[in-house]
């Protein structure tokens, strides 16, 4: 895992730190708010072309059967 800097006290630090030995500050690249982000966008497509699909495809299927 490659060393950065850290944005505020300037010490090496892993990229993937929780929050920075020296200063303390929390999350000092973003990392877990970025990838919490990305995962929210992730789910919402996700969730998104489930309801297009039943929209589409299962109620036409239900309401078919129903008659």
């Amino acid at each position: 895992m490659p060393l950065l800097a850290c944005p505020l006290c300037e010490k090496s630090i892993s990229k993937r730190a929780h929050t920075c030995p020296n200063c303390g500050e929390p999350d000092p690249f973003r990392y877990y708010s970025r990838k919490s982000w990305v995962e929210r966008i992730i789910w919402t497509v996700v969730i998104a072309i489930i309801v297009i699909y039943s929209w589409l495809e299962l109620l036409p299927m239900v309401i078919e059967a129903l008659r």
